[in-house]
């Protein structure tokens, strides 16, 4: 019986490393507990803490972790990435050179008769406003083109320090937005979703409104919360303590 797993915001290469090396073994003791044919991973968004792909070169930091992801490949698990705030400049490295299927902002598949809306959750608040602004220019594909033309070795380390300002806003910014979130997964009931998927704010949280369930992924900083579907359980949050 296959089950679907669902991680986010692990945010590979961030400054505090040092303080969580531990967290890896976590990642990967988890990993190698998910290593069954048939099974699939969705990584919704932030799987690195920042991630800028080039042309002809991909941040070299981030080789161990992908060595990971291609052995579960290898197994026979399905991994699936969406974007998030700190890792939406992709091309096709992660498609091509080790079949991880991309997707776009939001994915709304349909797994085992349920219909779910996966997406990062970046944006959804109301006071988001000047950050989606601040989204459509840096996901603009010329912007992007444009930002390609600086060497590695300068526009790298600079997204890094991009991506670090950005998580300091975050985690200062999301206080008790629980009933916004909540809020905006009913709106996705309504259209007709089951199960609506979010990160981004680093808090593990499961609901269940009239059948329908909502949840926020949390993180692989501190909490090592994940999302967990399957036929006989159904939708579940649960937390890895191995």
């Amino acid at each position: 019986m296959a089950t679907y797993y669902f991680i986010s915001d692990i945010h590979v290469g961030a400054a505090f490393d040092k303080k969580l090396s531990g967290r890896y073994q976590k990642l990967f003791s988890f990993f190698d507990s998910i290593k069954k044919e048939g099974n699939e991973l969705f990584i919704v968004g932030d799987l690195f803490d920042f991630w800028f792909e080039y042309k002809q070169v991909v941040p070299a930091q981030f080789y161990f972790i992908l060595f990971e992801i291609s052995k579960l490949i290898d197994a026979g698990v399905k991994v699936h990435f969406q974007p998030g705030n700190h890792d939406c400049w992709h091309r096709d490295f992660m498609s091509r050179e080790l079949h991880i299927e991309l997707h776009d902002d939001i994915y709304t598949p349909t797994i085992l008769g349920k219909k779910f809306y996966l997406f990062h959750g970046d944006g959804i608040l109301k006071k988001d406003k000047g950050y989606r602004l601040l989204k459509k220019i840096f996901r603009h594909p010329v912007n992007i083109f444009l930002y390609r033309w600086l060497h590695p070795d300068i526009g790298i380390p600079f997204a890094k320090f991009m991506s670090q300002s950005s998580r300091e806003y975050t985690t200062n910014k999301f206080s008790d937005h629980t009933n916004e979130y909540i809020e905006f997964a009913k709106d996705k009931f309504a259209a007709g979703f089951d199960i609506v998927i979010i990160g981004h704010s680093h808090r593990p949280l499961l609901k269940r409104l009239n059948g329908s369930t909502f949840i926020n992924l949390g993180d692989w900083i501190h909490n090592f919360s994940y999302g967990q579907f399957d036929a006989e359980n159904g939708m579940q949050l649960k937390f890895w303590n191995s």
